[in-house]
Order: C-alpha cells, then structure tokens, then sequence
C-alpha cells in the first residue's frame, strides 16, 4: 500500500499548492486591486465586526495589571475631579459628556466612538486603564501621549464615577470661567485638589522650566503634554509671571508625629546617612536658593507623595537638576516618603525662601 501513502502525500502538497494559489489570489484582489470597501459607510463583511471586537476583549483581559495596581485612592472626589479636567481637554469631543452629545460627524465614525456614560458596567479599573494607555488600533483611540502611567488613573476614576452624573455636576467640575488652567489648579494656582499641585507657592523660573519641561515631553505627564500642546509656545512666560506674582495665603498646620519625622529627614538629622537634606534646596534656608527649585512649603501631601515616588522610580523627569533629585530620592522609602510629604505639607504656605519653620 506504499503507493497509496505516495498518492495520499502528493494529493495534500497539491491541495496546500492549490490553497496558497487561491490565498494569494484573494490577497491580490482585496489589497492590490481594491476589492474591500474601506469607506466608512459601509459596515464589515458579516464576521468581522464579532472578530475583531472579540479579539479587542480579549486582548485587553490578557494585557491589563492586575487588581492591586490600583490606587488606593482611585474613586475620591479630587482624583474624579483631575480626570473630568482631562476628558474635557482630550475625550468629550469624541466621546461626549453628561448633557453633551456626540456630533453628527462623530456619529459617522466607523467604529463609533461610544458614550462611556456605562463604560464601568462594563470594563474593570485595571481594564480601563490599559485601554486609555495603550489605545486601540484601528478605531481612532489613541494611546496615552506619554509613558507614564499613574496620571492615567484619575481617568479611570472619572469614568467610574460619570455613571448618573448630572449636566449640572459636570459642569461645575469643569467649569473654565477663570481660565483654561483654573478647571485643575483653580483661580490664581491656588488649587484645593490634593492630586493637583499648588502654582502660587512657586517661582516664575520653576513654572516656565515645568511648563516647557512637560512641552517637550522631558518631564512626563500625558495630562500635562495634553494641555501644553494646545497653548502658544509664547504664552508660557505670560503664565508663569502670572501664577508667580500671587502671594500665598495660610496658615501652618499643628505638627504631627509624621510631620517631625519628616523634618528630621529634611533637615538630614534622621538615621538615613542616604538622604541628603532636603531644605537645602526647598529650604527652610537661612540663604538665598535658586530659583530653580521649587518651593514645597504648604503644598499637598498626595501630590508630595507622588512626586517623590516617581523621583524615585525614575519616572519623573524635569529640568537641568533632574539627576540631583533621582539621586536624592533613591533609598527613600515609602513611609519616608509618606513623613517628608507630611511635613512640607503642613509648613504655612510660602516662597522658596520666605519658607519657615
């Protein structure tokens, strides 16, 4: 029966000559000649759209981190707060808003683009996340405009929380009357969401290196790069006069146990010999400092907090005295962290070196 195993073999090459032949053919006529409809009017060949949208799932269920990437904070006000300030700048056109609809012309995307009123009913956090940072091919979501992936979170916290939003809530969150910058830093830099840092405590040489940093993409934010793509290159020394020329007002808070800690480590009098300290650059110092470097007496604790820990992952990036501060922040760790936030944080709100104990 040799000849018949012979037979059977040449018949299988044959079959398989014959099917790549008829693969090639179809290639030719679907890509060479233009046989696939590409126009946006017309809908897939029957299959396709389940195909590709099962693939979308699945991919994502596979790709995205797990449960205990996120943040602890992710659904409070001031994390919604930051990412309805985003999704205004760089989703609604698309995607729409409470009490605003999608355009016509959106609506003639294909795919398209859905309302996300009910994303969370149906994607996790960990989902959602990866699907803002990665975006999606093919279907007009860009990816995240930045490497960086904690300022995505406040995104995910938005679109959990859009569910039964009101227009009128929405607007309130978003409402631009003092300035495009006011919707996250509020009137005058002086901002009140702990995720967002304070400008007014700042100087003009530290907001223009950040605002130019976070241009051109040195210092990595996919908010911030958002924002600075869309104002005039000149309009970046207007707004760092104008945020440096206010005068911080508050007062100190009581100091904590958390908060003397920190001042020991600022003031390099702690156990760690691997902390340099830290007031000799953001003070309190009896001499002038450069302007260089920003003031962080009264700023939020949240955003100390995540700022140091992208310093010392290495993610934060920034101006010419980056590499002092990856070398600062290094060894620190978390509850170092936690005690040097704390302690800046409650010091009465000042200018480099109006800082004071």
């Amino acid at each position: 029966m040799r000849w018949v195993r012979e037979l059977h073999g040449r018949t299988v090459i044959t079959m398989a000559g014959i099917a790549a032949v008829l693969g090639l053919v179809v290639a030719v006529l679907i890509i060479g000649v233009g046989l696939f409809n590409v126009s946006a009017r017309q809908g897939h060949w029957p299959g396709v759209t389940w195909a590709m949208h099962t693939t979308f799932e699945s991919s994502v269920g596979f790709r995205a981190p797990p449960d205990s990437a996120v943040p602890d904070n992710l659904d409070t006000p001031d994390m919604v707060a930051l990412g309805a300030g985003h999704y205004k700048s760089a989703c609604m056109d698309c995607h729409g808003a409470p009490g605003v609809p999608r355009s016509a012309t959106v609506q003639q995307m294909l795919p398209e683009p859905p309302s996300l009123a009910l994303v969370a009913d149906h994607w996790s956090a960990p989902e959602m996340h990866w699907i803002i940072h990665n975006g999606i091919k093919m279907s007009g979501m860009p990816a995240w405009p930045a490497e960086r992936k904690d300022d995505v979170w406040p995104l995910v916290a938005f679109l959990r929380a859009q569910k039964g939003m009101t227009p009128e809530t929405w607007q309130a969150m978003t409402d631009d009357a003092e300035g495009g910058c006011a919707v996250c830093h509020g009137p005058d830099g002086v901002s009140q969401n702990a995720q967002v840092p304070r400008l007014d405590i700042l100087s003009e040489t530290y907001i223009a290196q950040s605002l130019a940093a976070y241009r051109d993409g040195t210092r990595d934010s996919g908010i911030m790069y958002e924002v600075m793509s869309q104002l005039p290159k000149a309009s970046v020394e207007r707004l760092a006069r104008s945020f440096a020329d206010v005068s911080p007002e508050g007062t100190a808070m009581a100091p904590a146990e958390l908060a003397a800690e920190g001042r020991a480590l600022a003031f390099a009098e702690g156990g760690s010999q691997s902390v340099p300290a830290c007031r000799a650059c953001h003070g309190p110092w009896s001499a002038p400092i450069n302007p260089a470097f920003p003031s962080l007496a009264g700023q939020h604790a949240p955003y100390l907090a995540q700022q140091l820990t992208l310093w010392r992952e290495g993610n934060r990036g920034g101006g010419r005295a980056a590499e002092l501060m990856f070398k600062a922040s290094k060894d620190l760790t978390d509850e170092e962290i936690a005690a040097l936030a704390a302690y800046y944080s409650g010091l009465k709100p000042a200018k480099l070196d109006d800082t004071a104990e």
